[in-house]
């Protein structure tokens, strides 16, 4: 019998998305890149190595079956041959993430759990790529991260890995007034805002798929000096480049609220490696319009601290779980009809150093979906000292390619706010700011990491030249 609960409707409506893609841009395949430095290993090894790990997660050897009330988790053994096997990528500049655009595509096969492992060789000499992809149905991003460190980690206990939340284990039952106050929350960001509705630029199911990287040391020191959290600075960066881009291509967002979800997660420890979605899709207003960007980063604080309570995912989780299923499917069905769908961003830290043998690595790339109706998604993951962000955009929006670079230089102004201008003024006696020299000035770390955001191009700007 299975230990975890039979598909949810936040389940079954990533399979109806995928449906109503009129591309496979548009699927519902998400995932990571992991880049690691050394010998390319040998694919039999590999399919050992990934089958040996197998009994530990379930969400790699059940399928989704049924639909509706009638939809269950049904147990099938993976095929290594297909699941885990290799590609050549041409040494130009760019093929690695040109070969990973066009394995996105692949459709997934009928009745076999929906995961692959691509080892990728050849695009550098030094090394090579693991690209693992997943349906978003069977495993949302934290879930995703969790079979990394389970494949490539040491042996870890289910409460030592990265993404599970701790804060609402054991889960409680909510307290009334804080189902009042998340309700209220709840209702407030339900409204229809028909952002991303045009009639000259209908949206479509073809992506702009890109990447870009930031030394997350740049993330750190601007939530240090602001007293936020690294994922407010990312989202703040984010409704910055959009606002950004709105003045320039997209007017109906310049000078509003962006709208923006994100995922809540509400995955426990004892459910780590088990099929299906934990999380909670929530809507938050960024700040849009022009302001300085101190502001704009106290501003997202304000409106992601909510998402930060454990009362308020204690609420969420009780909806997920204790909701009667029909009522659930109504409010998955009420949050995702057009003019409610709106910008997903999502934000995870991978904290356990990565290997395959001898081969460690050294970045990871995520892999995020951008369904029909759904303008752009972004993911971003900090792993190791850098935090790379992936870009799903919709080709109907115009000049959207530009936003990386945007997103970039919004984390980039972020430093130099938390770094003080020559000439300012002191600090306070006996105390060095985060990012300073005690006489005042950037320390060169931080010109270093500014140099570094301001110069370095996309993939988008190289194809731009």
């Amino acid at each position: 019998m299975n230990r975890f609960p039979d598909p949810s409707p936040a389940d079954l409506v990533m399979v109806k998305a995928e449906q109503l893609a009129e591309h496979p841009d548009a699927n519902s395949t998400v995932g990571a890149v992991l880049h690691l430095t050394g010998d390319v290993p040998d694919l039999a090894a590999l399919r050992e190595h990934v089958t040996a790990r197998l009994a530990d997660l379930p969400c790699l050897t059940h399928v989704l079956t049924g639909d509706g009330p009638t939809a269950q988790w049904t147990p099938a053994a993976p095929d290594m041959a297909r699941h885990v096997r290799d590609r050549q990528v041409a040494s130009a500049p760019e093929a690695l993430e040109a070969t990973v655009r066009l394995l996105l595509q692949e459709p997934w096969a009928e009745g076999a759990p929906a995961w692959r492992m691509i080892l990728l060789h050849g695009h550098t000499p030094d090394g090579f790529a693991l690209l693992y992809l997943t349906h978003h149905a069977v495993q949302d991003g934290a879930n995703v991260v969790t079979v990394m460190e389970a494949l490539f980690g040491p042996r870890l206990l289910p409460e030592q890995f990265s993404v599970p939340t701790r804060d609402i284990c054991p889960i409680p039952r909510p307290r009334l007034c804080q189902v009042l106050r998340s309700t209220v929350t709840l209702l407030r960001h339900a409204r229809r805002h028909r952002l991303w509705q045009s009639a000259s630029h209908p949206l479509s199911s073809r992506r702009h798929t890109m990447w870009t990287q930031v030394p997350s040391a740049g993330l750190r020191t601007a939530a240090r000096a602001a007293g936020a959290s690294t994922n407010d600075v990312y989202l703040t960066a984010v409704a910055h480049a959009i606002t950004q881009w709105a003045y320039d291509a997209w007017p109906r967002a310049a000078g509003v609220s962006i709208p923006v979800m994100v995922p809540v997660n509400l995955r426990t420890p004892d459910e780590a490696g088990a099929p299906g979605n934990r999380l909670f899709l929530a809507r938050i207003d960024l700040p849009g319009g022009t302001m300085p960007m101190g502001r704009r980063l106290a501003r997202a604080q304000a409106v992601t601290t909510p998402l930060k309570s454990a009362g308020h995912k204690t609420v969420l989780r009780a909806a997920l779980t204790r909701l009667p299923q029909p009522l659930l499917r109504r409010l998955v069905a009420v949050g995702t009809v057009p003019g409610r769908l709106t910008v997903c961003a999502s934000y995870l830290v991978v904290r356990r150093r990565l290997h395959y043998g001898e081969a460690a690595v050294r970045r990871i790339d995520p892999v995020i979906c951008c369904p029909p109706g759904v303008p752009m998604a972004i993911a971003a993951v900090s792993y190791e000292g850098t935090t790379s962000a992936c870009f799903r955009i919709d080709r109907a929006l115009p000049g959207a390619d530009s936003l990386p670079a945007r997103w970039r230089q919004a984390l980039a102004d972020l430093v130099a706010t938390a770094s003080p201008v020559p000439g300012c003024g002191p600090a306070p006696a006996g105390h060095t700011p985060a990012g300073r020299t005690p006489d005042g000035r950037a320390t060169p770390v931080v010109r270093a990491l500014l140099t570094w955001l301001a110069q370095r191009p996309t993939a988008a700007d190289t194809r731009r030249r």
